[in-house]
């Protein structure tokens, strides 16, 4: 489970972590609102959370590809840790429209913090979920997977 989930979190990611380098940086003001925003969402995305989310990334990768069971389900379940943390972290410490509070350059919005609970969630659900044994083997076939 903590595979599947690893490789579609995979596709979403990079498309987070691409979408962040190009929105710019919430560190810049223009018109009483921080940059980093997609069209009217308020996103103040920054670059050390592109660097978070490209650590993300890479860990889903990690999963997703290349990891045994064992490991994927214990990096799944920290990377499931990690999202609720910031989610905690963010739904306490709520940005304003003018992006002026931050907690080590990360902006914390609405949005954001959605994200990062329900993604979380699921990855610890994920965690949760994978089995790392491979099961019994089969009385008829005993060479079959």
């Amino acid at each position: 489970m903590a595979r599947f989930y690893a490789q579609i979190c995979t596709v979403v990611f990079l498309i987070v972590v691409i979408g962040g380098f190009l929105v710019g940086n919430a560190v810049k003001v223009a018109h009483g609102q921080a940059a980093g925003n997609v069209d009217g969402m308020q996103l103040h995305l920054t670059y050390a959370r592109d660097v978070v989310d490209l650590v993300l990334l890479a860990a889903f990768a990690y999963v997703g590809f290349l990891a045994n069971r064992r490991v994927g389900r214990i990096v799944t379940g920290v990377a499931g840790v990690v999202l609720l943390g910031l989610a905690v972290v963010g739904f306490l410490y709520v940005d304003n429209n003018r992006g002026g509070r931050s907690i080590l350059d990360l902006h914390f919005t609405l949005a954001i913090n959605i994200f990062d609970l329900v993604v979380g969630a699921f990855a610890l659900l994920a965690a949760l979920g994978t089995v790392e044994d491979e099961g019994p083997t089969s009385v008829i076939r005993p060479g079959a997977p």
